[in-house]
């Protein structure tokens, strides 16, 4: 063996640093580099100079040869089958909200988005960044996904990220050869920024903050509509390892820093006028009655269950997934309105606070419908028509309180200004 294995040296670095519990930036902000430098060294593709290992081995109180010739100490268990790995800049508590409902992936990514950049400016006694429901409730509604049913815009908010002060570009993968997407995937991994895997299939929406395998490997978080546990295990000392990604039918999602940063006020003030117009909407839009935004659903929704009980159906169809779906986007429209009472100067106060009471007689009656639909396939053919006629009532009633209380929130903006 020659005088020292770099890799065995860079795993003692790599031991070291853990065992002191520190991150990646951490020390290279302690040494003066930059976090590239510290995952080449841990990663076995580059050493420190000399001056570098006398400032670490002082900051760890271990000798240089220690380091150096670390074939004597007894490493932990480490996951080293990586090439580049980023750290998240500041530590985030376990997640500590509801496990249901948190079915919005999207949502779930621009939160892990904000905890990886160490923006959350809540922390918990540790000094580690607040995981609550709190960001996915914004980020559920500027991206507008919360107003609406199966429906997100053609596009995603650019809001979404300037409050981050960042911004995006969507690269097909049709637009590149299997080399050259990867190549984009590590070279923006290796800057220290995450890259998101979209695919066009339904399966996991990748948080790739790693890879391996010269890049056919990437490790991350992953995210799926639907699935609320995997959208709210958001641990970042827990990846995955996802192989022949490049193979899939994907748009890729790289970020980069923005010209300007936008006040979460401002986008609130955005999100909430967009949302009243999304959630005003009378007009069908598409072939499927469960699809698109507004108030237009309820009459949709309404004429379903009268198909049904014409035709005397066995069962009641029309509720499976839509009444999970309805409940969770009026409890994160709700909450959205909770939190735009402390975010939005001027805002008042008073008039949210009744629309917020209309919210939650729709939220009730929608908790009903969601029950009902969980038991869908129990009840006697006899009393289906009945439980039929029982939902069309409370969707009815809550049609007729989601207009007023979206009448209120139009007053409520009245003195503010887009």
């Amino acid at each position: 063996m020659n005088m020292f294995d770099v890799k065995k040296m860079g795993e003692k670095i790599a031991y070291l640093r853990i065992g002191n519990k520190y991150t990646q930036e951490q020390l290279s902000e302690k040494l003066k580099v930059s976090p590239q430098a510290i995952s080449k060294w841990e990663n076995g593709k580059a050493v420190p100079e000399i001056p570098l290992l006398y400032e670490i081995s002082k900051l760890f109180n271990c000798s240089v040869d220690r380091i150096l010739d670390p074939a004597s100490c007894v490493l932990c268990n480490m996951d080293f089958n990586y090439e580049f790995l980023v750290k998240p800049r500041i530590p985030a508590a376990d997640y500590s909200g509801p496990e249901w409902p948190k079915s919005i992936s999207f949502a779930s990514i621009l939160t892990a988005l904000k905890l990886f950049f160490g923006l959350e400016q809540r922390r918990d006694s540790k000094n580690r960044q607040i995981n609550d429901d709190e960001e996915y409730i914004l980020q559920s509604a500027i991206t507008n996904i919360c107003f609406g049913y199966s429906y997100a815009p053609d596009e995603w908010i650019h809001d979404s990220f300037f409050i981050y002060g960042l911004d995006y570009e969507i690269h097909s993968k049709a637009d590149y050869s299997e080399d050259e997407f990867i190549a984009l995937a590590c070279k923006q991994i290796e800057h220290g920024y995450p890259v998101i895997i979209i695919p066009k299939e339904y399966m996991d929406t990748i948080f790739a903050i790693g890879f391996s395998d010269h890049g056919q490997i990437l490790k991350g978080l992953g995210f799926l509509d639907g699935d609320d546990q995997k959208n709210a295990r958001l641990n970042f000392e827990q990846l995955n390892q996802y192989a022949g990604w490049y193979k899939l039918n994907c748009d890729m999602m790289t970020l980069k820093p923005s010209n300007e940063k936008m006040p979460l006020a401002k986008a609130c003030i955005n999100a909430l006028f967009r949302g009243i117009t999304l959630l005003l909407n009378n007009s069908h839009c598409g072939e499927n009655k469960m699809q698109g935004y507004g108030i237009v659903i309820y009459q949709n929704w309404c004429d379903l269950l009268k198909e049904e009980n014409r035709i005397n159906a066995d069962q009641i169809d029309c509720v499976f997934p839509h009444a999970f779906i309805h409940y969770e986007n009026k409890l994160r429209t709700k909450q959205f309105f909770e939190l735009c009472i402390d975010i939005i100067p001027d805002i008042d106060k008073e008039l949210m606070d009744l629309a917020i009471s209309q919210y939650n007689e729709i939220i009730s009656f929608a908790t009903e419908i969601a029950t009902i639909a969980h038991q869908r396939n129990s009840f006697s053919k006899d009393s289906l028509k009945e439980k039929r006629n029982y939902i069309i009532e409370m969707l009815r009633r809550s049609s007729e309180q989601e207009e007023l209380a979206l009448s209120y929130i139009q007053k409520a903006l009245a003195n503010i200004q887009k």
